[in-house]
């Protein structure tokens, strides 16, 4: 029972990193993004690019893919879709999200190549090391996910309440006309606003690759649960991950 009460905690963690990408943009920008998922998956699928693939070691395909071409991919579409967006009907919005949805895991195949992809790396070097916690075993991916919870937490609550920064993104939310008449481009903090919720994006779905797999379905249209679970107990008995 506790193994399954800390499997669903680290669920539970990536959700709350993929939550709080989604609701920054929302508050910030007043967009509900329904690409949220095909971002994850497209960042997700460059780390595998990286390391898999090409072989490169954790943390340079880490940092290339979540902190660097995460933030970068979030300008991008900011400037080409995002920024136009704000004034627009909520149908239109909805509309160019889903569009987004639907071309990231297109392009994801064009760039990176459409490859059975068996195993889904995560953080952890492989083998992932188990450790035993009060007689429960945790693998070195589930503690990665607490941590990386535990940081973004303290990190975005201390850069929302505590830093200039902070204080112009929340000024945003209560009014851009305001906060441009403070001096502030209104802009620049949607830039950074998008640049952070597609790097948590990327980060949720580096993180949550190994549980659910790394198909576009598995991001954009997510897992039945007995499916995961079916994946999980496998894995706990040392057999195979793929679905029945």
């Amino acid at each position: 029972m506790i193994q399954y009460v800390i499997a669903g905690l680290v669920l539970g963690g990536i959700y709350a990193i993929a939550s709080a990408g989604i609701v920054v943009t929302y508050r910030a920008a007043g967009i509900l993004n329904f690409g949220f998922g095909a971002l994850a998956y497209f960042i997700s699928r460059f780390y595998y690019f990286l390391h898999t693939q090409h072989g490169w070691a954790i943390a340079p395909a880490a940092l290339v893919s979540v902190v660097l071409a995460g933030p970068a991919l979030g300008v991008v579409l900011y400037f080409g879709l995002f920024r136009l967006l704000r004034l627009a009907a909520p149908l239109v919005q909805v509309m160019v999200t889903l569009g987004v949805s639907v071309c990231l895991p297109t392009i994801a195949a064009l760039v990176f190549g459409n490859v059975p992809i068996v195993k889904a790396p995560g953080l952890a070097p492989e083998p992932v090391r188990v450790f035993r916690i009060v007689g429960v075993p945790v693998t070195m991916d589930q503690l990665i996910v607490y941590v990386s919870v535990v940081v973004v937490l303290v990190v975005g609550a201390l850069v929302l309440r505590c830093t200039d920064v902070g204080l112009r993104v929340r000024a945003m939310v209560d009014s851009p006309a305001m906060t441009a008449l403070s001096g502030t481009n209104p802009k620049l903090v949607s830039v950074g606003v998008w640049a952070m919720s597609v790097f948590l994006a990327g980060l949720a779905g580096v993180l949550s690759a190994p549980i659910i797999g790394l198909a576009p379905a598995d991001h954009t249209r997510g897992v039945p649960r007995s499916a995961r679970f079916r994946r999980r107990g496998r894995r706990a008995r040392g057999g195979s991950t793929e679905p029945a």
